[in-house]
Parts: structure tokens; sequence; C-alpha cells
């Protein structure tokens, strides 16, 4: 069976990072004849969780492996869906290049607990694992749309808690982040995209930096070289993204297929919008108690 697995972190920290950040599919998506301008941030809200509801999940999570004898405070899923980013190039702006170099296209959200810390500690003790997620067997799986998790222990009593159903917790996480990497993928098969990336490529020819392929290229560089170096490649980079509109140019790229992609979606984007608003309900309600 071909299945996406949400893992242990999402259920604790947001796995939602380690989902966006899978390789990007070339997808069958058309560009729309029609598109929709700014509709790639719309389609960015609808694949990232909803903050407050995630917020409630966690708090549940604490509170019952509290019970079961754990000090354990998961960290709340806050990643953002950035479609710039999934297509390989994060945006970045002379301001920030000037300010912190590259240090913002660093990976964000939460990822596996670091070696040696107490969080690690606790995911290799079986005994947390089992009072966190039940057991991970085959028959506990709960599948969506090919995205499954298991639906045991703690974890599946907050997703059911709050979302009314591991179900709906699949659908409006893992599923949703997801739905919309077909139409970034077609993005990236778009003539216009390699025509994105020459623009700036054209732009760097008169800087010392006329070798770098791809802004890709040169984030790599940056981040290697470090210091004063990494400032200097980063601020040249930013000046030829805002020169060329580079993002501008990716955006109405996404704009077209996202369009498509979105509007196959809508009665999908209905039921997941409508599962969040009650989930963000019952964790103010949770809350308030």
């Amino acid at each position: 069976m071909n299945r996406k697995m949400i893992g242990l972190a999402m259920l604790t920290a947001g796995a939602a990072a380690a989902l966006a950040a899978s390789a990007v599919p070339g997808g069958s998506i058309p560009a729309s004849g029609t598109p929709i301008s700014g509709i790639a941030a719309r389609a960015e809200a609808y694949a990232t969780p909803d903050s407050a509801a995630e917020s409630g999940r966690a708090a549940v999570v604490r509170e019952c492996m509290a019970a079961a004898g754990y000090d354990f405070v998961p960290a709340v899923n806050t990643y953002t869906v950035d479609f710039h980013s999934n297509i390989g190039f994060k945006r970045l702006d002379v301001a920030t290049a000037k300010a912190n170099g590259y240090a913002s296209l660093q990976p964000a959200g939460p990822g596996e607990p670091a070696e040696g810390t107490a969080e690690a500690a606790l995911f290799a003790d079986p005994a947390f694992v089992i009072a966190f997620s039940g057991p991970q067997t085959e028959e506990a799986l709960v599948t969506v749309n090919g995205m499954g998790t298991y639906g045991g222990g703690c974890g599946g009593e907050a997703a059911r808690k709050i979302y009314g159903s591991m179900e709906n917790y699949v659908l409006a996480t893992g599923v949703a982040m997801n739905s919309l990497n077909s139409a970034a993928g077609a993005a990236m098969s778009d003539s216009g995209f390699q025509k994105a990336i020459d623009s700036w490529k054209s732009c760097m020819v008169e800087s010392p930096y006329a070798n770098f392929e791809s802004p890709a290229q040169a984030v790599s560089a940056g981040q290697a070289a470090g210091g004063q170096n990494e400032f200097k490649i980063a601020v040249t980079d930013a000046t030829c993204r805002e020169q060329v509109s580079f993002h501008g140019q990716l955006e109405a790229l996404l704009d077209k297929y996202l369009t498509t992609r979105m509007q196959q979606l809508e009665p999908e984007i209905t039921k997941v919008t409508e599962i969040r608003r009650q989930a963000a309900d019952r964790a103010a309600a949770l809350s308030g108690r």
C-alpha cells in the first residue's frame, strides 16, 4: 500500500515540517487559463495546520501524559507552509539579507529530539511510546487519502478530543498539507520556472558571483562561507531577486497551478475548514474550563 506516515513528532511537536519537506512531486495539474492572483497565499493558509487547534491538542497531550506519569511538554505545531520554500527558493529580501544573511532561510519547524536530550530519552523508552501513541501496529493505523498515523495513546486521545475523530485530524493536518504539492510540482515543470532562474542569473553576471546557477546555489555557498562572506553573497543574491522580481515570477507561476488545484479541492477545503473551526472551538472551550 502506498501510504505516507504522519510520525510521532506530528502528534507532539508537529512534524508538518517533515511532511512538507518531502520531495514535491511533479504533477499533472494543468495551468488555469484564468489564474486567481494571490491564490498562492490562500493555498498556503489552507495547507498550514490551525494554530489554535494545535495548541489545544498539545495541551491535551500534556495532561494525558501527566496522568500516565510522564512530565512531557509537547511543542505546539507552529509550522507555516511556504510554497516558495517547497519549490526550492525560500523568500529573501534585501533588508533581511543585510540584517541576517541567510539565517532566515534555515529550516524551520520541529524535528527529531536532539540526541542526549531529556526528550530523546523519553522517546527511547518503549513504555513512554506506548503511553503516547499506543501500539504501532497495522491494526492501530488510521489512514485517510493515503496518509496514516497511529490512533492510540495520548496522541490519539488528544487528536480525537480536539478534532472530533482521528480521521478528521489526519484530513485537517497531513492530508491538507500535502494535497497541493502536485500543483507546486507542476509549477516547477513550467517553462516560466527556468525563465525566472535565468533572469536572476542574468542579473548576477554583473556581480562577483556570476558563476552561481540559481539562488539555491548562492544560499549553499553563502552558508558554507559564513561570516561576512555569507552576508555579501546574501545581499547580492537578494538584490538580484528584487531587481528581476524573482519571487513575483514564482508567485505568478504558483497562482496558475494552485488556482486549478484549489478549485479541484473545493469540497475537501470546505470540509477541512469546518473541521478546523470546530477544533479551534473545542480547544478554546478546554482552555477556559
